[in-house]
This record gives structure tokens, sequence and C-alpha cells, in this order.
């Protein structure tokens, strides 16, 4: 088994990837990023060898647009690839309505449609709804799959066995090369709408407990065996930090304004560094995702 990571070269490099898994003359994908990016899966196919017809499918870990937007092109792209996902993300990956309506409403549509194109309904019947503990297919030892929460409500892990690969989504964070020096530099991803610290304080002991190998991170990349520990540390940090914000702006301690510049001077104080820059898009979407954990009962 061979797992390579493709850059999707959404909003800049090395920001989110997909990965590319190949055995034998057969190939796999685990997320797909938007419309945009099925040309650059296209040509990591084609690199290895692998012409479109022996792409067999795509796991989405969840349907947030950055993940999964481009899934209704990539299965009229590869014609006979499956794809797998949780039953609530399969649900909005057949019908995209709502998915588009929310984030249309977020973004503006002349922006929607520049950073996603049109987004694709997938057929139902090339849709597999993967339960708690699902086994896919492909591979000597196939993917593992579990449910986890406290990013997404519909979100799935998937390890695989024979490399010893969990990739984990948005589960175990954010982490950019451009910021890693001897070690990483992982943030947790808090994006509305259904933050859960609890939960992700959960998932994160979830993925630690596989004794991973290396975890794969949609946002950017590898964390290799011997960090995994000090990331997952970082992270459980950055979520009861996060607690803590949507604690102060339920009690009235932080204005909803300051959200964001709180998250910044909090995150470099928890990280002991400055120039963060990378995670500039990150923090601000994750105050938004606070601050909408903030107004639930």
């Amino acid at each position: 088994m061979r797992i390579i990571v493709v850059d999707c070269k959404y909003v800049e490099i090395e920001f989110a990837a997909a990965y590319l898994l190949i055995d034998g003359d057969r190939g796999f994908f685990v997320e797909c990023n938007t419309n945009h990016a099925i040309p650059h899966l296209m040509e990591a196919a084609v690199r290895e060898g692998l012409t479109p017809d022996r792409i067999v499918g795509l796991l989405i870990t969840h349907v947030h647009l950055d993940h999964a937007g481009g899934a209704g092109l990539f299965l009229r792209t590869f014609p006979n690839a499956m794809l797998y996902a949780h039953p609530r993300a399969a649900r909005h990956a057949i019908d995209p309505s709502r998915l588009i309506d929310s984030a249309t409403r977020v973004y503006g549509e002349e922006f929607m449609k520049r950073l996603y194109g049109t987004i694709l309904p997938c057929p139902a019947d090339r849709v597999i709804e993967l339960p708690d503990g699902a086994v896919i297919l492909f591979g000597p030892l196939g993917l593992e799959t579990r449910h986890v929460r406290g990013h997404a409500n519909h979100h799935v892990i998937a390890r695989e066995p024979h490399s010893g690969t969990v990739f984990t989504g948005d589960a175990f964070g954010v982490s950019y090369p451009v910021l890693n020096g001897e070690g990483p530099v992982v943030i947790p991803s808090t994006s509305p709408t259904d933050f859960d610290g609890e939960e992700a304080l959960k998932s994160i002991d979830l993925i630690e407990s596989m004794r991973p190998a290396r975890v794969a991170l949609t946002h950017y990349g590898f964390i290799e065996r011997d960090s995994i520990s000090v990331a997952a540390e970082q992270l459980r940090r950055g979520v009861r930090m996060s607690m803590d914000v949507v604690s102060e702006i339920r009690s009235g301690a932080l204005a909803t304004e300051d959200v964001e510049k709180t998250l910044v001077s909090r995150t470099q104080a928890a990280l002991q560094r400055n120039g963060l820059e990378a995670f500039k898009i990150d923090l601000r979407v994750n105050a938004q995702g606070l601050i909408h954990a903030a107004g639930k009962a």
C-alpha cells in the first residue's frame, strides 16, 4: 500500500490535502476538496499510472465543502468510484441543496461560485453509508472507520492498518508545514456549526489510542509517530481554551466582536510563539464556530 499526499491548492499551497491510496493497479482517495481540486487529483492518479476507471472509491471524512464540495464532480470524473460517508454526510452528498444555501448565505453567491464552483449531487446508487466501525474493502486489510464528534456530528476517521495511517479529517486539528520546525504546531478546528469540546477531547483520545504510525490531516499532511503525543497535548490545550471562550461568551465576559482577537492572542501564548499567519483563516472561522456554539441552549 502506497499513500500519496495530493495538494488540492485550495486557498493557497499546502492548505488542504487529499490522499491517494494505491494498492496494485487500483486507487482510492480520502477527501476530494472542491471542484477546482479534481484536476489535481486526476493528475496525481495519472502520474502514478492509474487511469480514471481504476479509481474505485472516495471517502469523505465529513461534508464540509473544503473536504467534499467536489464529490459530485469526482464521481463524474472517476466512473467506477463509490463514495463512502457517514450516514448524515451521505444524505447531503446526494442532495447538497441545504449545504449550497447555507454556504451561499455565508459567502455570497459570487464568492461561493469562485471558491467552490457548481456543486453537483452524487448519484444515490454510488453512495455507501458507513455505520460506526464499518470496514471499507480496499487494500490488504481494508480501511477501518469510526464515527467521531467534536468538530462535526457527521464525521468519520479511517485507519489503514497496513501502514498504520489514521486519516483524521479535522478531528485531530490543523497543522501547516510552513509553521512546523522541529515539531508540529497544531490547533483545533472549531468551525461552525457542531463544535463540542467534550466530544472533541474524546475524539483526540480515540485517535491517540489507535497508536498510529502517523496521522494524516486534511489541513495538512502527515504527523509521524514520534510527534503525535506532542500534537495531541497541543490540541487538548486548544480545545479547553476554546471551551473557556464559549463559557466567557455565554456569561457576557467576552464580547463577540473580541473573540477572534482573543483567540489569536491566547493561541500565540499557548504555543509560545508569534507569527501564526498561516492560521489566520482558521482562527477567524474558529471564532465564528465558538460564537455559534455559545448561542446554543
